[in-house]
């Protein structure tokens, strides 16, 4: 996959972008609800299995990854453990390895007291081990399910098998697919829980690849938003507007707000003014359930799912820019950079016979700067050749046991989940 992007030409550009598209079968992902665990009986409740199964399917529809299947029938000498909160002690779990079908999820549920809470939630881990020559494929395939990103020192991808969510079983809830009340709203909590299974929010994930001290800089947050995106102390939410007001839940002029607009579901129009999802809190006024907005997509799609309308195997060429210093007449590029992506500059003095400039850029987040310290000093073109980065070793940490070598990946949980989707 190569893609080239904007030339230099004595200091104006000229666009031109060539890019050869591969083709790939999407497949929507699958959504396995397992109610085995909740031994409180929060899904008992008349309505809420059929609430959750409708969140369910709207992300199904939403999500066209490919996720690789998990067997240990497929593999000699190889075994792992799910290990995940459970969702009504909230212990870590630990269960032994099942078979993970391709493009599957599996998502355990339950309801426990959760205090000032509605919900929680978060992707699940494991334990596995192996030996011999399979021992690396194997804990990568554990790792990224095949998402290639998710292997990178700064991952830009996620490969989850699974995760869980607790719900408060200590309130009332409304489980309306469409209409608010004067009880907790299950399908804007359950909204909510997902993302962070699906990993914003969740520090040991591609989530934490784009989280700095001046807010959430992932492309597609900064391209919607309109610069990085604040995030609430800890990094696991959007920040928190910190206001309820009635008509809308918000106050328009108040400087926290996350705002973005909603994508249309569960019988909210697309296109209205809402605090983003992923919000900690959320204030449930007026005739709509809160819903995903543009950012809380694209949050996602930060973070490495393809959404249903994208093409996984188109690279967006960035804007390339080009100054040259009269002084010393030096050319510097510049543009955003992905760190899944390696950059090799070329460069010619007539769009043909191009040569590589410099080493090629890879690793970079944000904006990165080219110098070429000896241009020629008649015209000269410059151009991005853009491929995808080769992943590096697995993450996970191992040991030797017994002769062979074992990984330990933990679950996690979005911490400061507030009272999201409470009615006022």
């Amino acid at each position: 996959m190569k893609q080239m992007a904007r030339n230099f030409f004595r200091g104006f550009l000229a666009v031109c972008v060539c890019q050869s598209v591969a083709t790939s079968n999407l497949s929507a992902i699958q959504i396995e609800i397992d109610y085995s665990l909740d031994t409180n009986g929060f899904f008992d409740q008349p309505g809420s299995r059929d609430a959750l199964r409708a969140v369910c399917d709207y992300f199904e529809a939403l999500l066209t990854d490919n996720l690789a299947r998990i067997d240990t029938a497929e593999w000699t000498g190889e075994t792992w453990e799910r290990r995940f909160f459970h969702p009504t002690t909230g212990a870590d779990t630990f269960l032994p390895g099942i078979v993970v079908p391709e493009d599957t999820i599996i998502l355990y549920v339950g309801g426990r007291n959760l205090g000032a809470s509605l919900g929680v939630g978060g992707p699940a881990g494991y334990s596995a081990a192996g030996s011999g020559g399979d021992a690396q494929a194997w804990f990568n395939l554990l790792q990224s399910r095949g998402q290639m990103g998710a292997l990178l020192s700064a991952p830009t991808d996620i490969g989850l098998w699974g995760g869980s969510i607790s719900f408060n079983n200590t309130v009332s809830w409304n489980f309306s697919l469409t209409t608010p009340s004067s009880a907790a709203g299950f399908v804007s909590t359950a909204l909510h829980e997902m993302g962070h299974v699906l990993g914003i929010g969740i520090s040991n994930t591609s989530w934490a690849t784009y989280v700095t001290a001046g807010g959430f800089t992932g492309p597609a947050s900064v391209a919607s938003f309109g610069g990085n995106v604040p995030l609430q102390a800890g990094g696991g939410h959007w920040q928190d507007d910190g206001v309820c007001i009635a008509g809308t839940g918000f106050n328009p002029t108040n400087p926290l707000n996350i705002l973005s607009r909603t994508v249309g579901q569960f019988g909210v129009p697309a296109g209205l003014d809402q605090i983003a999802r992923m919000d900690p809190s959320g204030c449930q006024v007026g005739p709509f359930h809160l819903v995903m907005t543009d950012l809380d997509l694209a949050g996602l799609e930060d973070i490495g799912w393809q959404l249903a309308g994208s093409d996984p195997d188109v690279i967006v060429p960035p804007a390339l820019a080009a100054t040259r210093d009269s002084g010393n007449g030096q050319v510097q590029l510049s543009w955003f950079a992905d760190p899944s992506l390696t950059y090799q500059v070329e460069e010619s003095e007539g769009l043909a016979g191009w040569q590589n400039l410099g080493d090629p850029v890879s690793g970079e987040t944000g904006m990165f700067v080219f110098t070429d310290t000896d241009p020629p000093t008649g015209r000269n073109f410059y151009r991005l050749e853009i491929t995808h980065t080769e992943p590096a070793m697995a993450l996970a940490t191992r040991k030797s046991v017994g002769g062979a070598v074992a990984v330990e990946v933990a679950p996690a949980i979005a911490t400061g989940c507030k009272g999201c989707s409470m009615p006022h």
